[in-house]
């Protein structure tokens, strides 16, 4: 009695095959979004715990805490702090010692530090806008951001003595999206949005906000 071999046929792999080919053409343009999409937010979690942090921190240590740009350099370590040339590059947070309104080294407290893209590779794209109590674009885009120990938020677009802190007033906008995207349907599919209030809480867009800060959520290309 000769034995039966059971097995595919060259055709029924062939299709097989070219089923899968299908599938995974199909599916890969909507996973290249998830991707994307969970980059943004991931990202935007993170900036979203490093302004809790520094409100929490301002208040533990009875110090001003300044949020702000700086430079990520290769071994991942910032510098240049405060310095609006490296917007989207990274973002540190330090306790002013000093209270001079600028970062000291050797004299300030380094806190903690978010690479938002490393050196030469930009993933992710991110907007920082200002808006009044009323939901208004204001001009301008004040990078530095402090957290006082009396619970207050401003920002300003320099730091350092001087420098005009707007303590208080309106909304801080910050938006992240994919650096790939080309045009603003994709980019607002891509996007995480957070909003700063005037007491720096710190809010990420979704459902449950509501009121002004709702009309902010949208994503728009400024």
């Amino acid at each position: 009695m000769r034995s039966k071999y059971q097995g595919f046929t060259l055709t029924e792999l062939l299709i097989v095959i070219a089923i899968a080919a299908i599938m995974a053409a199909i599916a890969f343009p909507n996973m290249s979004q998830w991707i994307a999409s969970r980059r943004a937010a991931s990202q935007a979690e993170q900036v979203a715990n490093l302004l809790r942090f520094a409100r929490s921190e301002a208040v533990r240590l009875n110090l001003p805490v300044y949020v702000c740009p700086a430079q990520i350099k290769v071994d991942g370590n910032p510098d240049n702090y405060c310095k609006a040339t490296y917007e989207g590059q990274g973002m540190v947070a330090f306790a002013d010692t000093d209270k001079n309104g600028s970062y000291t080294r050797n004299t300030d407290v380094d806190l903690r530090t978010v690479i938002l893209n490393a050196k030469d590779e930009q993933r992710t794209r991110y907007q920082f806008n200002i808006y009044s109590f009323s939901g208004a674009k204001q001009p301008g885009s004040n990078l530095i951001w402090a957290f006082y120990p009396n619970g207050t938020f401003g920002h300003a677009a320099n730091a350092g003595a001087g420098s005009t802190f707007s303590i208080g007033s309106g909304f801080v906008k910050i938006s992240i999206t994919d650096a790939a995207a080309k045009d603003d349907r994709t980019k607002a599919a891509r996007a995480s949005i957070l909003v700063i209030d005037s007491g720096g809480r710190v809010q990420k867009c979704d459902s449950s906000v509501t009121g002004t800060i709702a009309k902010l959520c949208k994503y728009k290309d400024e």
